[in-house]
């Protein structure tokens, strides 16, 4: 692997990151436990709206689609939608 292809990776920590706590998300609700798993996929995304809050859109790498705005209002409509979700859905039996 090129250094410089490694470098392109690595600069894409922030997305990175939320992707990884979404991972572990999905990963615990295939092990049956629904509730925690979809609070951390919310968790996740909640945490893609906080990083893209505070961090320039030179850092953001490609949690920047659109204006901070309207990514801002997006990540957080989403968030909370899943966080809402997963407190008022029933879990499986």
């Amino acid at each position: 692997m090129p250094a410089s292809w490694l470098r392109a990776v690595f600069r894409q920590w922030p997305l990175l990151l939320v992707l990884a706590v979404v991972a572990v998300g999905t990963v615990i609700v295939a092990d049956n436990h629904f509730r925690r798993g979809t609070v951390l996929i919310a968790g996740g995304i909640c945490l893609a709206v906080a990083l893209r809050a505070v961090l320039p859109s030179s850092v953001a790498g490609l949690l920047k689609v659109r204006s901070r705005a309207l990514d801002l209002l997006t990540l957080g409509f989403l968030g909370a939608g899943t966080l809402i979700a997963s407190l008022i859905v029933p879990p499986p039996s």
